[in-house]
């Protein structure tokens, strides 16, 4: 499999409200440090609204595309790949359409939807695109906002979470570099991480009080890493051994999912410190918008032509990881 695109800009944005890993141990009556000890995060952002996250949503989009050096109306495609939507129909991609304005009236939009790993299977729908002809320019947004529906009596998942906006623009380009690509799903793992209710199975209408946790975030972290400590070494050295590369000689985005995991999977994989690409510490667990939005900093402190595995997990349970050359 060979990469047929290159990264024309990208741009990644935060809300203004910081809150403090002490601020939310005095909030939710937990000792003092738990947050940080236990999540890694001691600062993360919430947007006071979605008016401020559509004001976000223009300005990395706008710099991304400034970056690419081409207009809204010149791109092929529109992906949302956002764990986070704004209402069930349209697709989410349709209504950050609307935000961008009317220059970009008539881009075809659609979602991608793959939890935390939303930007990583955007990525390779992408390179398909471009390696069918279908696409020359794509915008990929992550636009995300969990802290409205996180469960605050479950401080383990809540407290990791942050709001954040990441874009990434991608360009058709003739590239020598073996792409490499998996993702894979073990449904014995769906009740893992989920929001129960909301869909079709348990309709918002039916929304009570007494059943709101099921309206909310739920993940088993602990469930998580006994999955992944088991199933994931063998899908990264599927890609690894497709494209001929050793891990410790690549740059490595991991998804930010929480400081303790991320050192777990840091160590069991072998993965050297100054290779490993971590900032959850400062702005939290960003979802989809996690990857793209440390993908805008490392692209920028190591340059074109750096190989790069991007990886992580995401409810299912998802396992993925893509290496490409920045």
């Amino acid at each position: 499999m060979r990469q047929y695109f290159k990264i024309a800009g990208s741009s990644r944005g935060l809300p203004a409200r910081k809150i403090t890993a002490e601020e939310l141990d005095q909030r939710l009556g937990l000792a003092a440090g738990w947050t940080a000890l236990h999540t890694g995060v001691k600062i993360r952002h919430q947007a006071s609204g979605w008016t401020e996250m559509e004001e976000l949503v223009r300005q990395v989009s706008a710099k991304a595309m400034a970056e690419a050096g081409f207009g809204l109306g010149e791109l092929d495609y529109l992906i949302d790949a956002s764990l986070s939507v704004q209402q069930p129909i349209p697709c989410n991609a349709a209504l950050l359409q609307k935000i961008l304005g009317k220059q970009a009236a008539g881009v075809p939009c659609m979602d991608v939807h793959a939890s935390c790993l939303g930007f990583l299977a955007a990525l390779n729908v992408a390179n398909g695109l471009f390696a069918s002809g279908a696409a020359k320019r794509i915008l990929i947004i992550c636009a995300e906002t969990p802290l409205i529906g996180v469960n605050w009596n479950e401080p383990q998942s809540a407290c990791l979470m942050g709001d954040g906006v990441a874009a990434v623009v991608l360009e058709a380009a003739a590239c020598d570099f073996a792409y490499g690509m998996r993702m894979e799903t073990f449904a014995e793992g769906a009740a893992l991480c989920e929001v129960r209710a909301g869909g079709h199975r348990i309709p918002p209408h039916h929304y009570s009080s007494k059943a709101s946790a099921d309206y909310q975030f739920h993940m088993d972290g602990a469930g998580v890493h006994r999955l992944a400590s088991r199933l994931f070494p063998r899908m990264l050295a599927r890609v690894l051994e497709q494209t001929g590369r050793r891990i410790e000689d690549l740059q490595v985005i991991p998804h930010q999912a929480s400081g303790p995991a991320l050192e777990s999977m840091r160590r069991r994989l072998g993965i050297p410190l100054e290779r490993f690409h971590v900032s959850i510490a400062e702005h939290g667990n960003l979802i989809a918008a996690s990857l793209p939005f440390v993908l805008d900093s490392v692209r920028r402190k190591l340059g074109a032509g750096t190989p790069v595995l991007m990886l992580g997990t995401a409810a299912g349970y998802t396992q993925g990881a893509a290496l490409f050359e920045l």
